[in-house]
């Protein structure tokens, strides 16, 4: 008479549910001001002041059917002017598409309307594809050429452009439909504008100081062949409304100058210069250069996660943004001036990265944060903004991420020392060779449990139901309290009953991180010559719960 047992491992996690709180040349960018004419193909929804923003609001466009084959073919007739400069100063046009479509085997192509021939350009450039479905992405092009980018605006700026499929670039035959969902839709006019005869060399455009005295410079020439030489520079710091003299490098030689300037108050100057030859012929000044003059320091506006807030997710970046007219000099961002120390003390691991256009620093940090710490993070005042000012004080604030409360099943093995996938098997056995044990050393356990907790826990330890061989009419059932579990290499046995226990006490705290940690048992089975032979099988299940 042969008896067998194989045991089902249930794991499970009881807890409150966890809160994981999700330059080159000048250019000019321009984008649509009204829907495009759609010549085949049909808008779904949204429309062009959709595509005028990324902003994850999109303009969807499907394709049309025509003699077994989808189009889309449609012309963006209407754009915000280009008006920074006339066209004969354009050097390129660039065009960006961001958004998704819905099939792959579709591809993007644009054209130009031609304002020298007043006929759509006979050249076709091509995009490329976007993503299939959601995220965005991004493709462009460019024109590449000064000529033909020249061609493509009129002379009062105005500009037209036509997209279409690959079926319509190319006569294709795909008949697979096929969505295109436009986030943004933007045309860069990158343009040169030459400089006038005298120029300031010091300060660069956008230079930031904090002093309070300055040295204008600057160079200045008269062109040959017919130069009567500079016989003047004048100098104006409020954008020409007054002008000053200056000094040249040399008597009588104006090629380098400069002017000694004692600023009078914060702000934003505009820096101009004028020169005047021997022969009284001024020139008309240039745009000149701002100067922006700050003595304030800079301040933290906001932080992400803020001051005191609980249930960060553990892989969220930590940012500060800064509030300063200046802007922040990125130079003076990085892991020694942004830190992060758990409350242990010990410092996080990380990167540090600073975007200019919202003055927002970024921590990084690399590996993730830990479940359920308190963490500490300071801007010291080695960050300073453009003009040289440093923060006040250092900026400190705290934050805790996100509790964790995970169970999970590594590893069973059988008494035959084979793997369990899952569950434990007892084998044959009879009662003359009982008690049976698996685990102990050989197999080295018969269950392991991973358990990553950021708090004090414990496990609870249960049995589904008795021992029971289901085959048996009726069915034959032998106690579950035979069954008993005891910690790897304890031989402190304690069996399982339908109630439960805990498995500890005291509960245990919390894991290390960030991988946790094992928990390993062995299993023991006593037969009576009294339990009627059986194919038995039990279910046992392990319930981890947060303790306070």
């Amino acid at each position: 008479m042969d008896w067998a047992l194989t045991v089902l491992i249930t794991v499970a996690v009881l807890a409150c549910p966890l809160f994981s709180p999700p330059v080159v040349a000048d250019s000019a960018y321009k984008v649509p001001t009204a829907n495009p004419t759609i010549v085949r193909g049909a808008i779904v929804s949204g429309s062009y002041t959709n595509v005028q923003t990324s902003d994850n609001t999109r303009m969807r466009i499907r394709e049309q059917l025509v003699g077994g084959i989808r189009y889309i073919d449609m012309q963006w007739n209407t754009w915000q002017a280009f008006s920074e400069a006339s066209r004969a100063k354009l050097i390129d046009i660039r065009v960006l598409l961001e958004g998704y479509q819905s099939n792959a085997g579709d591809t993007w192509h644009l054209q130009f309307y031609n304002y020298n021939t007043g006929s759509w350009d006979t050249a076709w450039y091509t995009m490329g594809a976007l993503n299939v479905g959601a995220p965005d992405s991004t493709i462009e092009v460019r024109v590449g050429d000064a000529e033909r980018a020249r061609s493509f605006v009129s002379t009062a700026g105005a500009f037209r452009l036509r997209l279409a499929d690959g079926n319509t670039r190319y006569g294709g035959g795909d008949g697979a439909r096929s969505d295109i969902y436009i986030d943004l839709l933007r045309a860069q006019f990158a343009y040169d504008v030459t400089p006038p005869s005298s120029v300031v060399t010091a300060p660069s455009d956008l230079e930031h100081t904090n002093r309070s005295t300055y040295v204008v410079r600057g160079d200045s020439v008269d062109p040959s062949p017919d130069s009567s030489g500079v016989a003047q520079v004048s100098v104006s710091v409020d954008g020409g409304t007054s002008w000053n003299p200056a000094v040249p490098g040399t008597p009588g030689d104006y090629s380098t100058w400069s002017y000694d300037w004692s600023i009078p108050a914060e702000g934003t100057y505009t820096v101009r210069s004028r020169a005047a030859d021997g022969a009284a012929n001024v020139e008309v000044p240039g745009a000149g250069v701002r100067l922006v003059v700050d003595w304030t320091p800079p301040r933290v506006e906001r932080t992400t996660p803020g001051e005191g807030e609980i249930n960060v997710n553990v892989g969220a970046n930590v940012q500060a943004r800064f509030l300063e007219a200046s802007g922040i000099d990125p130079a003076t961002l990085d892991a020694t001036t942004f830190t992060i120390v758990d409350e242990e003390g010990a410092p996080v691991a990380g990167s540090v990265s600073f975007d200019a256009g919202t003055l927002t620093a970024t921590f990084d940090p690399d590996p993730d944060l830990f479940y359920g710490y308190t963490y500490t993070a300071t801007l010291t005042t080695g960050v300073k903004d453009l003009a040289g000012n440093p923060l006040a004080a250092p900026y400190t604030w705290t934050f805790r991420t996100a509790d964790i409360l995970s169970l999970s099943l590594s590893e069973t093995y059988n008494r035959d020392g084979t793997p369990g996938g899952g569950s434990v098997d007892f084998g044959t056995m009879s009662p003359e060779g009982s008690p049976f044990v698996v685990g102990g050393g050989t197999p080295p356990y018969a269950v392991r449990f991973r358990v990553l907790s950021s708090t004090r826990w414990n496990i609870m330890v249960r049995a589904h139901s008795d021992l029971v061989d289901s085959t048996q009419t009726p069915p034959a059932v032998i106690p579950v309290s035979r069954l008993q579990w005891s910690l790897a290499g304890a031989g402190a046995w304690r069996p399982f009953d339908l109630a439960g226990a805990e498995m500890f006490s005291p509960a245990r705290d919390r894991t290390p991180q960030p991988g946790g940690g094992n928990v390993d048992l062995d299993l023991m089975l006593t037969l009576d010559w009294e339990d009627a032979p059986g194919d038995y099988a039990a279910q046992v299940v392990f319930v981890l719960m947060e303790q306070p």
